[in-house]
């Protein structure tokens, strides 16, 4: 697996990356600015093959463009804004907008400390 991208890196000549958000089985997620658009901040996604190859195969490919072309059909309030997809020095890349706050995973160990859970309408 190629290692995370460094701080200050200009990726397609305007998405200087700024910090790493998080990584998981299939990939990592970078908090960028967008020096195209007066430094408005995005989130990069960035495909990382499997464990056991080098490349992507065809297969995670096609299936990288289809969940491209899916979040390019979606207007959600929910759901980050899909803004651009792009490959570079092979890796691949999805950028959304990036929404600032808590992860869901930061909010659920919050509301355990304190001994609440979600209520119904949350969850709905």
């Amino acid at each position: 697996m190629q290692p995370a991208i460094s701080v200050g890196t200009l990726l397609q000549s305007h998405y200087r990356i700024v910090q790493l958000l998080g990584q998981g089985g299939f990939g990592r997620t970078y908090l960028a600015e967008d020096e195209g658009r007066f430094n408005e901040r995005c989130a990069i996604k960035e495909f990382v093959p499997s464990k056991d190859e080098d490349r992507f195969s065809d297969k995670a490919t096609q299936l990288f463009k289809r969940e491209a072309s899916v979040l390019y059909q979606i207007s959600h309030p929910q759901i980050p804004q899909f803004r651009a997809t792009f490959e570079e020095e092979e890796r691949l890349f999805l950028v959304q907008d990036y929404v600032d706050g808590h992860t869901y995973n930061e909010v659920l160990n919050q509301r355990r400390a304190e001994g609440y859970t979600f209520s119904e309408t949350e969850i709905s």
